[in-house]
Formats: structure tokens, C-alpha cells, sequence
């Protein structure tokens, strides 16, 4: 039987409704996440359907643009769960539409740019701590070399051609700029928004060490404002850059208000635990993948004077072609996070570009976003570089990402094709299967890219047409 519920009440139906469920796997899609969703539907007009609903069938009440929380069951068993909203009522009935509502789950600060959420302010250290920690501190304050900060105006006074310098243990006044950490940045916003953030990604001991590189200076300003020192992205926005950077599986419990972030290498090379030979119709459709090689890059910053040209290590990476990829087509993955070149002499960060100051007549734009590596304090100087231990922020040279983080997506993406079939499911099948599981078929291992279910038909065997990626 088919028990649909929302806000927890088990809602009437019309006899014979049939329900479309369809998912996707966020492995396959790197610029959104597509939650499940559920072809529309009509319910009854019925006096429990007017109550759960809100009464919003009579012409004195006004319409709310809300949603309600959602879960379907199939003989008990919980196969899918989000929000429906109401889409119109005609007369003798409710007619709803299904959505994991992934476009809305941090509310008002969706769409919101980080800089413009206000995250606290505190005052300005008079001598900021140059051992940052990682673990327990909001912000670090690094030493990079930047002679261009002050722009034209060169002769600023204590202005040493350095952020953050250090000089005998003391951090000059001029050119101060405070760093936020990642997983700080992870932790407020869940605070603000009411959800958590967890999975391998920030359980990763060099991702805790993550900072925002900005240009926005404390010269003169009394307090420190979070916000001036975060990259112009939103929330949703930060995450697809990071899965764009480091191959993340991005997976929202919208319920339980959890995100998780895992590594997609690591998800690939898990054993294949289910077995659905016998769940397969015999029959298929088989395509080839064209898109079979991968295109590897982030955004440079154009007004990085040593960007120009771009250096080796930080130009995109491209899977060179071979007999089996012949005549594919690239598939590009374009991060908006990036890092800064290091000065092998003096071991820091550097660039030059403008800052953001009062004293600086050229300040204008933030910068694109850029991610270090906080090292710690080291020679007696707070160091942040695009390297920790054996691992580098970019996709050429010893320690790359490609290396650690994409390898085995890469030959997935060179050696899979697509087959298309019919699978006879059970609720319980659907109320436990995960797109990070691998199923195995006649003698082949493959990742789900899609599914299509009808639930309703059959309370016991439910058809799903799926797409089917050898691994």
C-alpha cells in the first residue's frame, strides 16, 4: 500500500493513485545537485486533506506559498522523503507537486552572497597570535608576499611589500589582513541556517587547514568583520566550487538537515555490496560515453600580476587521448577556487595585486577566491602556502589534485558506457538503496546514474527504469 504523509499525517488518497519518483546521482552532475523528485499528483478533498493542508480550498483563507514536509511509504517501508507545496485546487481536489526543495534548504540565505551575512564582528588584536589554531581559531593571519598591495600608492609608511609581515616575532600595522578558516566558515553557517556538515571532506586533517585568501586590510578599522574577508560566492555557490576542486559527493538528508561531503575517489573504490542480477530484466539499451576524458582547471585571478602567464602547475589538466578515448569529447570541470604561487627562496605565499584599504586609491575588487593551506608558524612566520606535506592545490606536478583526488573518476569516465533497463524492485530495496552503492549485474559492476520509479502499481514489485554506468 501506498501511505503518503505529510507533516505526519497519513493523508487521504484516491483509490488506484500511482506516484513517479525519480532520482539522480549527484556523482554525475558538477554544477548542481538534483534532489529526487516526484511527478505531480492530486489528493482528495476530504475533511482530514482540508485540515492537514490548511484549508487553503476556501476563498476566505488566505494562500501561504508554503511547503509541507513529505514522506512516502510503500508497505511501510520509507522510500522517499521532502516537501510538497500546493500547485492549485480545483474543486474536489489538491493538486501538489513533490520537491527534496534542494534550491531552498538554507532559507533565506540561499542565495544570499557570503560577504553580505552578517557572521560577527570582534575587535581588531593589537598583536594578533601568529600561531593560529586551526581547530579552535576563526581566523589566521599569514605572511604572503604582496608588493602591489598599496597599489600606486606605494609609500605607504610601514608598508614592507608584504600581508601580514613578520619582523622579530612583531606583525607590521600596515597591511593586515585576517584569513578565515573553512571549516569555522562550515560551522557558522550551520548554525545560522540549522544544519550540520560532516563526511570524510571535513574530517580530512589538511581541509581543517584551509583558509579564504582575501585583500581586505584592518587598516585603521577597529573590529574585525567576518564577512569583509569572505570570496564573493554564496553558500551552495562555495559548495559546488569545492566539489569542482576536490571531486566531492555532495549528499543532503533535507530531514535531518545534514550535509554530507564525501571524496568520489573513494566512493569508486568501495566494494560492490548489492547483487541485483535477478531484480534485471534480461533486455537492454546500451550507448557509448562520448564525453570519456576529463578537462581540469579553477579560476585565475586576471589582476595577479605573477598569474601572468599562467604557470605550469596551475594550467588546467587535460586527460590525454588514447585508442579507447579516440574520438570522445572533453568533459570540463571549471572551479571557482584557486590558490597563490609560493616564493621557493622564502618559502611563502605570493602575488601582487591590490588590496582593499583606505589607504590604497586603486582598491576595487575583492579578488576571486582562493584557498591556502595554513602550515603554521614556521622560522618564527605565520605560514600559509597551496601546499601540506606531500599535497598540492594544483592539477600539475608532484602532489596535484588529479593524483589525489580524480585518478579513479578518470578511468571511470574513460572506460564506462550506459546502459538503460528495467529493474523490478521491493519497497525495501528502494527505502535503502544509496547512489553511492554500486550494484552488480550479470557479471558486470555498475553506478546508478538515474531512477525512475512508479509506486502505486504493484504494492510488492515496483518498475524502475534505470541508467546503468559500468564501473
Amino acid at each position: 500500500m501506498v501511505d503518503i504523509r505529510i507533516d505526519g499525517y497519513s493523508v487521504d488518497m484516491t483509490p488506484g493513485t500511482r506516484l513517479t519518483l525519480e532520482r539522480f546521482n549527484p556523482m554525475l552532475n558538477f554544477t548542481s545537485v538534483q534532489g529526487s523528485r516526484v511527478y505531480g499528483f492530486s489528493l482528495p478533498d476530504t475533511p482530514l486533506n482540508r485540515r492537514v493542508l490548511g484549508f487553503v480550498n476556501q476563498a476566505q483563507v488566505p494562500y501561504k506559498n508554503r511547503r509541507f514536509y513529505c514522506e512516502k511509504y510503500v508497505n511501510t517501508q520509507l522510500v522517499e522523503r521532502g516537501y510538497v507545496k500546493v500547485q492549485d485546487v480545483p474543486a474536489g481536489s489538491y493538486n501538489l507537486y513533490f520537491t527534496q526543495n534542494l534550491g531552498e534548504i538554507f532559507g533565506d540565505l540561499q542565495n544570499v552572497l557570503l560577504p553580505d551575512i552578517d557572521f560577527g564582528t570582534v575587535p581588531a588584536p593589537v598583536a594578533p597570535t601568529l600561531a593560529a589554531n586551526h581547530l579552535t581559531d576563526a581566523v589566521a593571519f599569514p605572511m604572503i608576499e604582496n608588493p602591489g598591495f598599496y597599489g600606486n600608492n606605494a609609500g605607504v609608511v610601514g608598508f614592507n611589500n608584504a600581508m601580514n609581515r613578520v619582523s622579530a616575532g612583531e606583525m607590521d600595522t600596515k597591511a593586515r589582513v585576517p584569513m578565515v578558516f573553512l571549516s569555522w566558515l562550515f560551522e557558522q553557517f550551520g548554525q545560522k541556517v540549522g544544519w550540520q556538515f560532516g563526511g570524510t571532506f571535513l574530517e580530512d586533517p589538511d581541509v581543517l587547514r584551509l583558509l579564504l585568501f582575501n585583500l581586505y586590510s584592518l587598516d585603521d578599522q577597529p573590529t574585525i568583520q567576518y564577512r569583509n574577508h569572505l570570496p564573493e560566492l554564496t553558500f551552495p555557490g562555495l559548495l559546488i566550487a569545492l566539489r569542482q576542486l576536490f571531486n566531492l559527493y555532495l549528499d543532503f538528508d533535507v530531514r535531518r538537515r545534514v550535509c554530507t561531503l564525501d571524496y568520489t575517489d573513494d566512493i569508486l573504490k568501495a566494494p560492490t555490496v548489492l547483487d541485483w542480477t535477478a531484480k534485471a530484466e534480461p533486455t537492454h539499451t546500451k550507448l557509448p560515453e562520448l564525453q570519456n576524458r576529463l578537462e581540469l582547471s579553477y579560476d585565475i585571478d586576471g589582476n595577479d600580476a605573477l598569474m601572468k602567464p599562467i604557470p605550469a602547475d596551475f594550467d588546467k589538466y587535460t586527460t590525454a587521448e588514447t585508442p579507447a578515448t579516440a574520438g570522445g569529447s572533453l568533459v570540463p570541470i571549471r572551479s571557482r577556487f584557486g590558490t597563490l604561487q609560493t616564493n621557493s627562496a622564502t618559502g611563502l605565499a605570493m602575488t601582487s595585486q591590490p588590496g582593499i584599504s583606505l589607504y590604497n586609491k586603486d582598491s576595487a575588487a575583492r579578488g576571486l577566491p582562493r584557498l591556502l593551506f595554513w602550515n603554521g608558524v614556521i622560522d618564527g612566520k605565520p605560514i600559509a602556502t597551496h601546499a601540506i606535506g606531500d599535497r598540492r592545490l594544483v592539477w600539475n606536478g608532484a602532489g596535484n589534485l588529479v593524483d589525489r583526488h580524480w585518478r579513479m573518476f578518470e578511468r571511470f569516465k574513460a572506460n564506462t558506457f550506459l546502459i538503460r533497463k528495467i529493474l523490478y524492485l521491493t519497497p525495501a530495496d528502494l527505502a535503502t538503496f544509496r547512489f553511492r552503492n554500486k550494484v552488480h549485474i550479470r557479471g558486470v559492476n555498475y553506478l546508478i546514474g538515474s531512477m525512475k520509479a512508479v509506486l502505486g502499481a504493484d504494492e510488492n514489485i515496483i518498475p524502475a527504469e534505470v541508467e546503468l554506468w559500468k564501473v
